[in-house]
């Protein structure tokens, strides 16, 4: 192609900045092939013709959005080659910008590397032979011009940013360049930033050497990993892990432990009180000072009080900070101190209650300690998507694969996890309960349970009463003497009736009359249960082929001990508590429970010592009711909860996001549109403190000393020491709980500081029996809390009312009783299936709505908190829905498409 017929084809270069759009138009220049440039975006527009071939658009410089952009030009020359520009923060556009018309994406502080192979590339698409050669040619040059531009920018400019510039400084050179003349860059979501942020403070280099803090990472992620929290002239510098004594738990920190800088300095940190002096939700706000604040809130809890009662107020916590003196602990002082409601979230209740049940809790709740995992030669993950929603565990799993164990994934949905596994089980939604009965019909009936397990540690030679469903014991005998126990009595294989120390075989099947009582097993009752599901019938209920369900029970079964790790994603549905204890019961009459490599519980080291009475008594008074956010309406509405009295007035909520977290998003607006007073205390504006009436500017955790060893699943509790000073008028959970209390006059056991509050916390017999002190913690940062190795239930001794793991409850009790019905015989044992309320393919709804919502845990955020860090967002920023390809090709759906998610 001659030089004539390619200058007849145009490259329109589009770039704001003037010395990165020279040097685009100094490599056409070089390579002989025409070039426009333009600065705004209707020149770019009005420079697209029928001849152009290319054009180079710095597209985020803009503020149209990047896919009318590409319309625009489409629609001007359908031919047209797009190649982007986008700085490295926004690099994590490249799908999106693929998919919207890019031809290719090029890093503009990497363009000398980048930018001539993508024109390389875009122009041999089109046949531009001689220019790609000359491009080829000219891309040696480039470096030299890039350098010259560098040299020029900084003579010109003089030492502006206190060092020379690198070509990695190029972009920002231009930036601070750019905002020194007033110029303001627009970068995406129509944020208007001040370039002068790259300018010559930050990238100014302090020679100053870190100081070295002990720091916990605490969101209710169940990660709670030890950080070491980098300290330069008093700011975060960064974060690395901690390490532990025992170097197995030694691990690398998550995406989110990483990125706790861009937390500490988020700019959307709240920086003050503030009063809203518009409607609710409208972003209407005045700054105010702490005491106006305080003085606010009291006065009006006070009026409260005084018209309805103490429990007219109520805090909503969460997990938000989950430490020892900040956070769940200063708030639970908080509420007696006060006699405040509680309004419990009704999150996770069912796996942390029904566990509870179901094998008692210890040291680290129920499950044995997340090492002992490579002990196992299965692990089933059920429900449980580790690789995402908890990382830093997962090599505990990749160790026993390397060791030869099987991993079976069960989950709704093909997830990361899933991908790892030897085999990957799709359930249908809400119905986990059945594939776990359908699992123990298949050892019931093939005679694979463990019958020695169940007679020696289960409930199941316990024989029930007919009567009234509960245990017979020596009362029922008349042999119960004055002043002993009334202990549960089991019948030996001669018919022999006594304690279960006294019969050495006893039996665990069968009907019997015992002085005039009919009474069953407790196994017979679960295998009559488990009847009603042979695979046949499950798959029809839960999707899963028959031969698949046999085939998981053989391979559980056969390579023991096996390891059932549960999720939280069992307990999200209705009757949730039903997948839980179905699943457990799995593990009871397979014996996979009590031992090393077996285990099925819900893994929380909850630290013995957490429960200090000292520390709970410094505040009088009593807490008030606590009420489900589910039947907050109901109070409103009746003014009571069950037959208490509670009228509902006012919210504090602290350490939780109930509008972006909690179920129906509409109705938790309309309830606290009815309250007379709402105060919210948060980092940032979070989505609930949007629509309160005060906002309190809470510190983040490394502002404050405190003590963390809960919602882990490390066996160790870890000092977090004060690394900052408050940003801002920020201030820490109990500070602010210290002001509320002294305001009224009341808790004068508050006025301590956080440090003496742990040296109380720790004066305890629980941590005094493990040697753990204010002097040791400030000496180690973290102890260990769990004996080594820890296994939950060792010897088929379990931590519950009758010693024993338990698929039958004697005295099932509701989580709540408000003087509801409910069935107790149905609750008394694993599942009578019952669909999901709405999300199920028979319900008439589903015609109008076929899909069914899971929302996958993902590594980028816990709940709501990480949702704006700068880093995360470049990895995740939008949200994806997922949809199997069957579903979306009549619907004319392809990846990358907007998509509309309703109900």
């Amino acid at each position: 192609m001659s030089e004539i017929e390619v200058k007849s084809y145009t490259v329109v270069v589009a770039i704001p900045h003037r010395w990165l759009r020279q040097v685009v138009e100094r490599i056409f220049s070089s390579a002989r092939v025409d070039c426009v440039c333009v600065e705004n975006s209707d020149e770019l527009y009005q420079s697209i013709d029928e001849n152009t071939a290319l054009t180079i658009v710095d597209v985020f410089s803009y503020s149209q959005y990047y896919r009318d952009i590409f319309t625009e030009l489409k629609q001007r020359n359908a031919g047209l080659s797009i190649v982007a520009l986008v700085s490295a923060s926004n690099r994590s556009y490249q799908y999106e910008l693929t998919t919207a018309g890019a031809s290719a994406i090029v890093v503009k502080e990497n363009a000398d590397e980048e930018l001539i192979p993508a024109l390389v590339q875009v122009l041999q698409d089109r046949e531009f032979n001689d220019a790609v050669a000359r491009l080829m040619e000219s891309q040696k040059q480039f470096i030299t011009l890039i350098k010259e531009e560098v040299n020029l920018m900084g003579k010109e400019n003089g030492n502006i940013f206190g060092k020379r510039f690198g070509r990695r400084s190029f972009l920002k050179g231009s930036a601070a360049a750019a905002a020194i003349a007033g110029v303001a860059v627009a970068s995406p979501g129509n944020v208007v930033k001040k370039a002068l942020a790259v300018g010559e403070e930050a990238a100014a280099v302090s020679t100053s050497e870190d100081q070295i803090f002990s720091g916990a990472c605490r969101s209710g992620c169940n990660g709670g990993c030890l950080l070491k929290l980098h300290v330069r002239d008093e700011k975060l510098v960064k974060t690395s892990f901690g390490e532990l004594p025992d170097e197995e738990y030694n691990k690398r920190i998550c995406l989110k432990g990483l990125s706790h800088v861009q937390r500490v300095y988020d700019s959307n940190r709240l920086k003050y009180p503030l009063k809203r002096v518009g409607t609710r939700g409208s972003g209407e706000w005045e700054q105010i000072s702490w005491d106006e604040a305080i003085t606010t809130i009291t006065d009006k809890w006070q009026e409260l009080w005084k018209d309805y009662g103490q429990s007219s107020v109520a805090l909503i916590t969460g997990s938000g900070n989950l430490g020892g003196v900040h956070g769940g602990n200063a708030l639970a002082w908080l509420r007696k101190a006060l006699g405040m409601t509680k309004i419990d979230n009704a999150t996770d209740a069912a796996i942390i209650s029904f566990s509870a049940k179901a094998l008692g809790t210890s040291a680290a709740y129920n499950s044995n300690e997340l090492l002992d995992m490579q002990n196992a030669k299965c692990i089933i993950s059920w429900g449980n998507n580790l690789t995402e929603s908890n990382l830093q565990s997962w090599r505990f799993v990749a160790n026993a694969k390397e060791k030869g164990a099987k991993l079976i994934v069960i989950d709704t949905i093909y997830t990361t996890t899933a991908s790892k596994a030897d085999k990957f089980v799709s359930v249908r939604p809400g119905t986990d309960a059945v594939l776990a009965m359908s699992m123990m019909n298949v050892a019931i009936a093939e005679d694979l349970i463990d019958k020695e397990f169940i007679k020696s540690s289960t409930v199941g030679p316990f024989l029930v009463k007919e009567s009234d469903g509960k245990f017979l014991r020596l009362s029922d005998l008349g042999q119960l003497a004055e002043g002993d126990p009334d202990s549960i009595v089991v019948r030996g294989q001669d018919g022999k009736i006594g304690l279960p120390t006294e019969i050495a075989d006893p039996v665990i099947s069968g009907t019997y009359t015992v002085n005039e009582l009919k009474v069953t097993t407790a196994f017979d009752l679960l295998k009559g249960r488990v009847a009603d599901y042979p695979p046949e019938k499950a798959q029809e209920i839960c999707d899963v082929p028959a031969d698949t369900i046999r085939e998981l029970l053989h391979i559980y079964v056969e390579n023991s001990p096996s390891t059932i790790f549960m999720g939280y994603g069992l307990d999200h549905y209705v009757n949730g508590h039903y997948n839980v204890m179905s699943v457990m019961a799995l593990a009871m009459i397979t014996g996979n429970l009590g031992k090393r490599g077996a285990s099925c519980g819900c893994l929380l080291p909850i630290d013995a010592f957490w429960a200090n009475s000292g520390v709970y008594g410094m505040s009088e008074g009593t807490p008030g009711p606590t009420v489900s956010i589910l039947h907050m309406e109901d109070v409103l509405d009746n003014g009571k909860f069950g037959d208490i009295p509670v009228t509902l007035k006012s919210l504090f909520i602290s350490s939780s996001n109930p509008i972006g977290n909690a179920a129906n998003y509409n109705k938790i607006l309309e309830m606290i549109d009815r309250m007379e007073l709402v105060v919210v205390s948060d980092i940032t504006m979070s989505d609930s403190a949007q629509y309160a009436d005060i906002v309190l500017p809470a510190a983040h955790w490394f502002e404050a000393n405190d003590i963390f060893g809960a919602y882990s699943p490390n066996p160790y509790v870890y000092l977090q020491e004060k690394a900052l000073e408050p940003l801002y008028e920020s201030k820490p959970d109990f500070e602010i709980c210290k002001m509320i209390t002294q305001k009224l006059g009341l808790a004068k056991e508050y006025n301590i500081t956080d440090m003496e509050f742990i040296e109380k916390y720790l004066d305890g017999p629980g941590a005094k029996a493990k040697g753990i002190t204010l002097e040791s913690m400030k000496k180690n940062k973290a102890a260990r809390v769990l004996p080594k190795p820890f296994v939950h239930g060792e010897g088929g001794v379990f931590p519950t009312t009758t010693g024993r793991a338990q698929f039958y409850l004697e005295q099932p009790a509701p989580a709540y009783d408000y003087g509801q019905d409910w069935d107790v015989e149905k609750e008394r044992l694993p599942v009578l299936f019952e669909p999901p309320t709405e999300a199920w393919h028979e319900n008439p709804l589903f015609k109008k709505y076929p899909f069914v919502l899971v929302q996958e845990h993902t590594r980028w955020r816990t709940h709501t908190q990480w949702g704006h860090a700068p880093w995360l967002r470049e990895l995740d920023p939008e949200p994806i829905v997922k949809i199997n390809p069957l579903d979306a090709e009549p619907r004319g759906i392809k990846n990358g498409d907007i998509v509309r998610v309703f109900n």
